[in-house]
């Protein structure tokens, strides 16, 4: 999610995809250093907190709309900024410095390059509203970070134009921290409108009473969803697949349990672990999908 806007000839950014405030300043508050020369083409701060989505997929055509793979939505401001790399023709060493900081500060959720990103005038026009970012979809480059707790969302994309300019597009999205685990409201829409939500957990939590509060409340609203909890979560060393999926498993079971001890009815839940098996690219971070059973 991120603003709108019309497309010319160019090569594409890189993107930053949502989170709340990234001029210098906002750099400095997420740990990320100014690139060397880099000029401010257009900022922009959103201070309201309202409900703002973040990309955290590839973008796939669905009845011939293009969309994008995976959304997760969050409450929050945004800040916005768009760069230039004045002196600068190689977009893999800004893109490779952007990694570098983002990955110091938060967890990567999702990264693209090239044509695996989709289409560019779709990030330029749709997403970003930004004409400049517009170009050929080899040059394109995006990804998307989230902070260990989960009070704020990185989002660059990076492009080089046919004139050989090099631009990115760093979007910030900062969580207030009562809601940065997601609110009752926030699930409750997301599961009436796309079935499905997403809470990204941190490496070390053990302790899941928010979620389970968040999860309770949310059926509570939506009486007669009945609900499958699915836990995703990396290989730990030295552990197998089987190991995997019997931990992951033993988690979801878990949180179906507290579940059912704040009042939900067995009947309406379900819960599975599948360890890595459905990885998302480039994200080490344990996750608890939510999917509503019809």
């Amino acid at each position: 999610m991120i603003t709108e806007g019309k497309a010319p000839n160019g090569r594409l950014l890189w993107l930053i995809c949502l989170v709340a405030t990234l001029t210098p300043g906002m750099l400095q508050a997420v740990e990320l250093d100014s690139y060397p020369g880099a000029e401010v083409v257009e900022s922009g701060d959103e201070t309201e907190v309202i409900t703002r989505r973040v990309i955290l997929g590839s973008l796939e055509k669905v009845n011939n709309v293009l969309k994008p793979e995976l959304v997760e939505f969050v409450s929050g401001t945004r800040q916005a900024t768009t760069y230039f790399f004045p002196h600068e023709r190689r977009v893999k060493k800004v893109v490779a410095f952007f990694r570098d900081q983002l990955s110091k500060s938060t967890n990567i959720l999702f990264e693209c390059k090239g044509r695996d990103c989709g289409s560019s005038n779709y990030w330029a026009n749709t997403i970003y509203g930004k004409p400049i970012l517009y170009g050929p979809e080899q040059y394109q480059h995006y990804l998307v970070g989230r902070s260990e707790e989960g009070d704020m969302y990185v989002a660059i994309y990076v492009g080089q134009r046919g004139t050989r300019k090099i631009y990115a597009h760093v979007e910030t999205i900062r969580v207030p921290v009562e809601l940065a685990k997601g609110t009752v409201e926030e699930i409750s829409a997301a599961l009436k409108l796309r079935g499905r939500y997403v809470f990204f957990l941190p490496e070390s939590g053990k302790n899941f009473d928010t979620v389970v509060q968040s999860i309770a409340g949310s059926m509570d609203n939506n009486e007669d969803i009945r609900l499958t909890l699915v836990m995703h979560d990396h290989r730990r060393d030295r552990e197998t697949i089987e190991q995997s999926l019997e931990r992951t498993s033993s988690v979801s079971a878990s949180i179906r349990a507290s579940l059912i001890s704040a009042g939900i009815a067995p009947g309406r839940l379900s819960a599975y672990g599948v360890g890595p098996l459905s990885p998302l690219e480039n994200s080490g971070s344990p996750r608890l999908e939510l999917l509503v059973i019809e």
